[in-house]
Order: structure tokens, then C-alpha cells, then sequence
């Protein structure tokens, strides 16, 4: 079972289908993304620096509810130590051109994959799948193994441990969701 909090600051708690459903229609979850969305405009179009960019989205993206892909917590607590495994494990494609184009290139292959969920990250430049980790593998190999399998020989190896957290989208962010999730 995947991890549900309202925040990065607040505890996890197991996550149901509902919680998850409600969270995509969320208002303030696609005012946030949408906000990210005009900032990121604004700086390609030059009325805004990358660092100032980085700042606003930073800032904004604090403000979404989170998933925990990888695991729930004893205690609710975000810590490695507490973590109960949920045998599934996320990937991320940042700063790509077109995250709809990628996932069309990869949908064939979903199920080779084990991808149950495909979204475009809240800063509309990323792509983010999340798999069900292959038999026999840690979830750091699991991170080797889908960049393997991507043909990705630059991936974000950041994303290894069982605490790390995923921004919830608005549902028009969402490529793809399995029943299984």
C-alpha cells in the first residue's frame, strides 16, 4: 500500500483509492499547478530568472499533498527506519520536452514495465511512472533496472530510498493509473 499526507510536513497515513481520487480533483491541487505552470511561462518567456523560477516552484510544490510511493510508515513518521514497503517504486524523467510525447513512446510498454501510475510532474516539465519493482530487486536496483530497461543512462538516482515522496497533480496531469494502485 502506497502512503497518503496532506503535505511533506504532515504524517503518512495509508492511502485508499478515494483519498487518492479526491486528491486529483482537488481545486487547490490544480491552482498550485497551475501557478507553476504561469511561472514556468513567465521565465521562457524571460520575465523571470531560473532562480527565481526554481524559488517560486519550490515554494508552491510544498504546498501540494504528497504520495509515498515506496512505502507507509510505523508511526506515520516519513523515516526509512519506520518504513513498511509497498513493493512498488517511482521513476522520474525530468526536464523533458514533452512529457505526453515521452509517455506515448512508453504506454506500449506498460505492462513489461509493471508502470501502475504515469503522471506529468507539477512542474509540467518531468515525467514520473511508478512500477512494481521486479522480483528479487532493491528498490535502488529497481531504479537501475527501469533506466536500463528506458534506454535512460542519466537518471535521477536520488529517488532510492524508502521516504522519498511524490507531489499529487491535478487528474488532467494523470497519463495513466492502473486498477491496481
Amino acid at each position: 500500500m502506497i502512503g497518503y499526507a496532506k503535505s511533506v510536513k504532515d504524517n503518512v497515513q495509508p492511502c485508499t483509492r478515494e483519498q487518492l481520487h479526491s486528491a486529483f480533483d482537488s481545486p487547490r491541487v490544480a491552482e498550485v499547478c497551475q501557478a507553476i505552470a504561469e511561472a514556468l511561462q513567465k521565465h521562457r518567456q524571460g520575465g523571470m530568472t531560473k532562480d527565481e523560477y526554481e524559488a517560486v516552484k519550490s515554494l508552491m510544490k510544498k504546498q501540494l499533498p504528497i504520495l509515498t510511493p515506496h512505502a507507509t510508515f510505523r508511526n506515520g513518521r516519513r523515516l526509512n527506519a519506520d518504513a513498511v514497503p509497498s513493493g512498488l517504486s517511482m521513476y522520474d524523467l525530468d526536464h523533458i520536452p514533452d512529457p505526453e510525447g515521452r509517455w506515448r513512446e512508453i504506454e506500449p510498454r506498460k505492462d513489461e514495465l509493471g508502470i501502475v501510475m504515469a503522471h506529468i510532474t507539477p512542474s509540467a516539465e518531468g515525467l514520473r511512472l511508478i512500477f512494481v519493482i521486479p522480483d528479487g530487486k532493491t528498490l535502488a536496483e529497481a531504479q537501475r533496472w527501469m533506466a536500463d530497461m528506458l534506454g535512460d543512462q542519466k537518471y535521477d538516482e536520488c529517488v532510492k530510498d524508502y521516504a522519498r515522496c511524490s507531489f499529487i497533480v491535478p487528474r488532467e496531469y494523470v497519463l495513466f493509473m492502473s486498477d491496481k494502485l
